[in-house]
């Protein structure tokens, strides 16, 4: 556990001074405190649970890139056991501790934005999850607060298969662990992502 805690620890931080390197002239940063990223997991054919990570991080440069970092071993299930599974069996996060969303917004749309607006864009994103990259075609609506702060959520749902990303078998483990006769493989994700602008 400690071992999967350092490596995740250690990842992330290459990460940021990557994206920190990378993203040089980076005009705003994702605030971890006021945003979140959900899923729901259906059992049962009915049975809906709440979910979500605890640890994000991200950008959106000035040239209209976006990139979102999530940490796979920050899952919240509400449950300790459910948690320790679904980092070992399902994420594997000793493997793959963090998963990658990459997109290019219309920054002359998004600069457009007056406080107290909000504008929808369609993107497609890149998303790293599992060592499998799949496109995700997305409408998202972007809200400014504030000269500085702008809010990111979905236009609608956005359900991922996770037969696409090779995780089927850990679905399957999950589901033996847990004596249930199903889980599914279709997953509903919503987010509310803060990003507020780097001085």
């Amino acid at each position: 556990m400690l071992r999967i805690k350092l490596l995740t620890t250690f990842t992330l931080c290459l990460l940021s001074l990557a994206l920190t390197g990378s993203f040089a002239r980076a005009d705003w940063t994702l605030d971890q405190e006021n945003s979140q990223l959900s899923y729901a997991s259906i059992k049962k054919g009915s049975i809906g649970e709440n979910n979500h990570f605890q640890k994000l991080d991200g950008r959106i440069t000035d040239a209209g890139e976006i990139t979102l970092l999530i940490d796979l071993a920050s899952v919240e299930t509400w449950v300790d056991i459910r948690n320790a599974r679904m980092k070992e069996f399902f994420f594997k996060t000793l493997d793959f501790p963090v998963a990658t969303l990459r997109g290019q917004i219309d920054m002359a749309k998004f600069n457009d934005l007056k406080v107290g607006s909000q504008q929808a864009f369609d993107l497609s994103f890149d998303f790293d999850l599992h060592g499998q990259s799949q496109t995700i075609d997305a409408e998202l609506v972007i809200m400014r607060l504030s000269e500085k702060t702008v809010v990111v959520i979905p236009g609608e749902f956005i359900f991922l298969d996770v037969k696409q990303f090779n995780l089927l078998a850990g679905l399957k483990k999950l589901q033996e662990l847990a004596k249930l006769p199903s889980i599914s493989s279709v997953v509903p994700i919503v987010f509310h992502l803060t990003f507020t602008q780097v001085p």
